[in-house]
Formats: structure tokens, C-alpha cells, sequence
């Protein structure tokens, strides 16, 4: 028998048998992405896939890739009695990885196997480093110069589950290599002021400016009868809202009439329309499908109404161009202590171009009027 050749010892073998099991389970949700050397210290990728239908059994190939560092703890290291009575699990990485890990553009787990209990444990780089350091984390005081290794605690909590790769799905890369708008990337090209939105399906139009002021962090939302400001039967609750709440954040928008697209032969300057914001009680009404403007007593009404309840903004989205639209809110409520700048679909597309989440969330399903661009 020759005794030349590398052995394959006790931890190769355990090492292989954890990792096939880990892509045994991630197998039916993604395709694998590996690096031909192993200089990245990064083990695995998953590029999820989502399912077409509930029933069928072809996936659709998603635009998240997440990456995995996987590791495992022997039996003999940490007993099943010990782990069922444990918080979690200590684990040493090296420290030049784990700020590797860290600033990764893209999404990176540590993936711990548990012998004893054969199930993974697998959290969020970005979690784990938050919950003990913050952002402090990179900061050149957090670690002393010579430090060359660190221990992380993953929670007990954080078994891989079906549910736990689903969550993945959550995860989005944006590019931050195109031009900026006021210094952040927006991980698109387009320009916030100087755009505008064709008409909307209602059911789409009514969706965007729910999930905008969700992100918004509307609050306390009460939904109001229609009928405070429009004639009764002229609207369809399916695609109006009339509601009060209050926004824990500002909304901001630039009214699109203010600002300017050319430049002067003698300049380059353009003038930006005025900043509005809303923050703190508010009346909504979101008009998917406006046909009527509001019933000029009833809106009066409303006004009064909102007085007494100490409500000085109200939020007007419609799904339309129509300048008389625009005017009946805006006359309506000047001068009546009241504010009121109706955002038409010229308007709306600043707060959704500034918002890239909602911006990335609905791309697909909208139709432009007229674009513009960022330039480098």
C-alpha cells in the first residue's frame, strides 16, 4: 500500500458532509454560484429563484443573489444538551473576513451546521456586526491594530427554515456607479424633478401611493367616507382613498410647475421648484380614478372638520394631468389655514424617483409621459 498522497482527515469529511446537506436544502430555491479559488473567503452564492405559479414546478430566476460563509460545530464540541440550553452560539472569524463580510455590496450569512442538533443556523452578517457593535464597527478605534480575530454570537433563533429562506427574497443590490442626484444614489438614471408619469391603472396608481406613504411611516391610518367631499355615487372606493393619519416620517415633494427645464443662453442654472412637506396629522385622499372634482361645499366642510381636529395639511394624489383638478383643491383650501398642493402625476414622480425602494418595487408596471436624465 503507498503512504504518498494528501489525506482526507475527520474535518474534510464532516466539512463535505455539512456543506452537501446546506445545498441539499437551498437546492429547490435558487441556483448555486461558486468561485473557482477560494480567495474571496465567501464559500457559496445562491441566486433565488421565485416560484411561477402556486402549483407549478418551473421558477422564474429572481434579481437577488445572497452569499454564504458556511461552518460547523462537531458533536464533540458542543453537545445536544448544551445546545438546547444555550442563547446562542459563539463562533471566531477573523476579523479582516468579518469587515470583508461587512462591506459587501451584497448580502453575506454565516452559516453555522449544529452537529448534535443537525440544523444550521444562519444570520445576516450586517445583523450580527449591528447587534454588538453598530456602525461603530469599522471604525478604526473599535479594534486594537493587532487584533487579528473576533467572536460572534448567533442566536439560537436563527434556524434555516423554509420561512428563513423565503425572507431572503427581501434582499436588493442597487448600482451606486451612475450619476447621483443631490450627492445620493438612486440606483437609476432618471431625473426626480423633470419627469412624468403617463395615467396609471387605478388598482396600480392607488397601490404606488399607499406603499410610498407605508415607507413613509403613515400611522393611525382611519379611512373617512368619501362622501365628506365628493357627490355621493361619483367615486368607487375601490380605487379612492379618503383617510386621516398621521406621518412619524416627512414626505417631500417639488411641485413640477416651478421648475424649470431649460437653461438661458448667458446660463446653465435652473431653478428648482420650492420644496413641500408633510409631517404629522394629515388628511389623504388618494383618487385612483378621478372623474369630478370635489363638491365645493362638502370640501368646505371638510375644511372646518379638519380644523377642529387640528389637521392643517391635506395630502391630494390624483391620477391625472388635469390642471382644474389641480386648482379645485389648491383654491379650495388657500387662505382657509388649511395647505393643500395636490400632487398631480407630474408631481408624484419626484417622491417616487427619490424613494428607490418603491421606485425598484413598481419600475415594471409604469409608463413615462416624458423622461429625463441625470447626467455624470
Amino acid at each position: 500500500m503507498s503512504n504518498v498522497g494528501p489525506i482526507i482527515g475527520a474535518e474534510d469529511e464532516f466539512e463535505g458532509r455539512y456543506t452537501e446537506k446546506f445545498r441539499g436544502l437551498l437546492r429547490d430555491s435558487g441556483e448555486f454560484v461558486q468561485y473557482e479559488r477560494d480567495r474571496a473567503s465567501i464559500d457559496i452564492g445562491v441566486h433565488l429563484t421565485t416560484s411561477m405559479t402556486a402549483t407549478s414546478t418551473h421558477r422564474r430566476v429572481s434579481h437577488t443573489r445572497i452569499w454564504f460563509q458556511l461552518k460547523g460545530v462537531r458533536h464533540q464540541t458542543l453537545s445536544s444538551d448544551e445546545y438546547t440550553h444555550s442563547d446562542s452560539v459563539d463562533v471566531p472569524v477573523r476579523l479582516d473576513h468579518l469587515k470583508f463580510w461587512f462591506a459587501s455590496p451584497e448580502p453575506i450569512y454565516l452559516a453555522l451546521y449544529i452537529e448534535s442538533a443537525d440544523e444550521f443556523l444562519v444570520e445576516d452578517i450586517h445583523e450580527v456586526v449591528y447587534r454588538r457593535w453598530g456602525e461603530d464597527f469599522l471604525s478604526p478605534e473599535t479594534f486594537p491594530r493587532e487584533q487579528q480575530s473576533v467572536t460572534i454570537k448567533l442566536s439560537r433563533n436563527s434556524v434555516l427554515t423554509p420561512g428563513r429562506i423565503a425572507a431572503m427574497r427581501r434582499h436588493q443590490s442597487m448600482r451606486i456607479d451612475g450619476p447621483y442626484f443631490r450627492g445620493r444614489p438612486l440606483g437609476h438614471r432618471l431625473d426626480p424633478l423633470r419627469c412624468a408619469l403617463n395615467r396609471l391603472d387605478p388598482s396600480v396608481y392607488t397601490s404606488l401611493v399607499t406603499r410610498l406613504l407605508e415607507v413613509h411611516q403613515l400611522r393611525n391610518s382611519m379611512k373617512l367616507p368619501l362622501t365628506e367631499i365628493f357627490e355621493s355615487g361619483s367615486r368607487s372606493d375601490e380605487y379612492t382613498m379618503l383617510a386621516h393619519g398621521v406621518l412619524y416620517g416627512t414626505f417631500e415633494w417639488v411641485p413640477y410647475l416651478f421648475t424649470e427645464f431649460g437653461c438661458s443662453p448667458n446660463s446653465d442654472f435652473r431653478r428648482e421648484g420650492e420644496p413641500q412637506f408633510a409631517h404629522g396629522p394629515v388628511m389623504i385622499l388618494i383618487d385612483g380614478n378621478p372623474q369630478t372634482p370635489p363638491d365645493d361645499e362638502r370640501l368646505q366642510v371638510f375644511i372646518r372638520t379638519m380644523l377642529t381636529r387640528n389637521v392643517r395639511r391635506l395630502l391630494v394624489f390624483a391620477n391625472t394631468d388635469d390642471p382644474g383638478y389641480f386648482g379645485s383643491f389648491f383654491g379650495g383650501c388657500r387662505g382657509t389655514g388649511v395647505e393643500c398642493m395636490p400632487q398631480l402625476l407630474e408631481d408624484l414622480a419626484y417622491s417616487l424617483l427619490t424613494t428607490t425602494l418603491v421606485y425598484l418595487e413598481f419600475r415594471d408596471v409604469l409608463s413615462w409621459k416624458w423622461t429625463n436624465y441625470l447626467i455624470d
